[in-house]
């Protein structure tokens, strides 16, 4: 926690920079009637709403990567990366090719869709476009280069290869895996990796380009209510990638939304009183006297962020109060210490065994449960998409250690899915749970979030109060990969050395969970899951257009046949 505050400016200054492309977009969702002390990570009962929520995940995955957690920040890009690349893919008529790789279909979108911005021809797409696979039937892709989008004045991005390293990144692969062991393993204390500019660059531009797709649809949006004066304002590309400096928001911002840490009173004060800021600043008065410089403006809109998010989760502390009659914030940071011991267990794996695919999966699963549990802390289904992470490596680092000829052979084959390597490490038992969580890894039509939703709460065990079931799902999934990372790290922990193996064991049985109910706290989990196998996933959770007439963004300057559309 220390070291965040000392990250290199070449992992700061690319995300600061493409965050200032958010530009006149405040002002504008609230002079269109965003609800303003909506939830962060909601993503809207409206299309304003949800397209507010396409900026405030940008943020969330910001706030994790000036923490160093490049993992849970992909898994947030990634996921809006393919939302809008959909919703443009839908305005200028790209369809998603049988057998066609994902990334280079969303490379088409992107490019088509942005080929001559702020302006665009307006084309209905297919809406029986083939659809994506689910997570766990996604092979290793690789696509074409594909076309590069221009962005701000003098750059240009290749959506295609921004796709690409995500997906690799986040399964594990990779060239960026070395940014999960500076995290994981070495803590930041080590000289950062050689990749670290390149990855910080690509996710810079994965931000411009969302927040350039969420521009175009709130101009039309502004354009429908005869807002004339707003789209012109909204679409401005000078500030895509104008420079903001190296400094990231101060540390207390940062920090996960715990009793002692992001909600102590001095820290929800100070946000308090930057979220006041940004309100007068977006009715054009000087709350500091002067304007602000970019780097400040960007703070700006980053702790009005943070400031929603702190003002939620002490409304759901009361809530719970409400029901419960007390708060038990003792029992939460005890809570705490489980993950940071399963997270550092991980870690000093990856220090072990970096350079082997058994190290990658340890750092991959360190850093991804980490940013789970900051995100738990939030109430954001994102947490379940970095869960799925530590469920795959998980596997992964556990078909590496107990049969190493199988996984020789599933990392040699480019038809290997996730799925493949949970099987392999004998838990297919893990299907239901496995497709659950693979719903929240996305951010594409089909997926649905709700029928995933009611499979957690299902898995869960029986004493768990049916009234309170639903609300507890997540923190039972969390609760859950816990327990089966901390079993893979002591059975790797025991192939390194048996007294280590003895000594991880030992702290498990002192602080987390009784040495002799690891393995059955396992295998229930196991065979809830299984009760649950076939149970169908239901209806899509984004819906629309409302007919195949209609089309849900892209400005068009001079159109008079706007039609009203609020397609999600």
């Amino acid at each position: 926690m220390i070291a965040i505050e000392k990250m290199p400016a070449a992992s700061i200054e690319p995300i600061m920079s493409a965050l200032l492309s958010i530009g006149y977009t405040d002002v504008a969702f609230r002079q269109l009637g965003v609800t303003r002390d909506r939830s962060p990570s909601s993503y809207g009962a409206n299309w304003i709403d949800h397209l507010a929520w396409g900026v405030d995940s940008v943020y969330a995955a910001a706030r994790l990567l000036f923490c160093g957690q490049f993992m849970g920040a992909t898994a947030i890009l990634r996921s809006q990366f393919e939302r809008w690349a959909e919703n443009a893919a839908y305005n200028t008529g790209i369809t998603h090719r049988i057998g066609e790789p994902a990334a280079s279909y969303y490379g088409r979108a992107w490019a088509k869709c942005h080929e001559d911005y702020p302006f665009a021809r307006r084309v209905i797409g297919n809406p029986d476009a083939t659809a994506a696979p689910a997570w766990d039937e996604e092979t290793e892709q690789h696509s074409p280069d594909g076309p590069s989008v221009n962005i701000g004045l003098d750059r240009e991005v290749n959506p295609v290869e921004l796709m690409e390293s995500m997906s690799e990144f986040l399964h594990g692969r990779g060239p960026w895996s070395k940014l999960a062991h500076w995290d994981a393993g070495q803590l930041f204390g080590a000289e950062p990796p050689s990749i670290l500019r390149d990855a910080s660059e690509s996710l810079a531009g994965v931000i411009t380009l969302i927040l350039r797709q969420v521009r175009l649809c709130l101009a039309t949006a502004a354009d429908e209510q005869g807002r004339m004066d707003l789209p012109a304002k909204i679409l401005s590309r000078s500030f895509e990638r104008a420079y903001a400096g190296p400094v990231s928001p101060k540390f207390w911002s940062l920090v996960p939304l715990l009793p002692k840490a992001g909600l102590r009173p001095e820290v929800v004060a100070g946000l308090e009183d930057a979220a006041r800021a940004h309100t007068e600043v977006m009715l054009r008065r000087r709350p500091a006297g002067r304007l602000y410089r970019d780097d400040e403006f960007a703070h700006l809109h980053f702790y009005e962020r943070r400031a929603r998010a702190v003002k939620w989760a002490l409304k759901a502390f009361r809530m719970e109060k409400e029901k419960i009659g007390h708060l038990d914030f003792e029992y939460l940071e005890s809570r705490d210490f489980r993950y940071m011991i399963a997270s550092e267990m991980a870690g000093i794996l990856a220090v072990w065994l970096e350079g082997s695919p058994v190290g990658d999966a340890a750092a991959s699963c360190s850093s991804a449960l980490r940013s789970a549990y900051w995100l738990w802390l939030e109430d954001d289904d994102r947490a379940l998409a970095a869960l799925r992470i530590v469920l795959e490596q998980s596997a992964r680092m556990r078909t590496w250690t107990e049969k190493p000829e199988k996984a020789e052979k599933l990392s040699a084959s480019p038809s290997t899915t996730p799925k493949d390597w949970v099987k392999a490490a004998g838990w297919n038992r893990l299907r239901a749970l496995t497709k659950a969580l693979g719903e929240f890894s996305h951010g594409h039509a089909n997926v649905r979030f709700e029928g995933a939703r009611g499979i957690l709460e299902k898995i869960q065990s029986g004493d768990v109060d049916p009234d309170y079931s639903i609300h507890m799902a997540r923190g039972h999934a969390l609760d859950a990969l816990t327990i089966l990372l901390l079993a893979e790290s002591v059975n790797t922990a025991s192939r390194v050395s048996a007294l280590i193996g003895d000594a991880f064991l030992d702290i498990v049985d002192d602080v987390v969970i009784g040495r002799d109910h690891l393995a059955t706290r396992r295998e229930e989990l196991l065979n809830r899951a299984l009760t649950q196998r076939d149970t169908p996933l239901g209806d899509y959770s984004f819906h629309g257009p409302a007919d195949a007439l209609r089309a849900d963004c892209n400005y068009l300057p001079g159109s008079d046949d706007s039609d009203g559309s609020v397609s999600q």
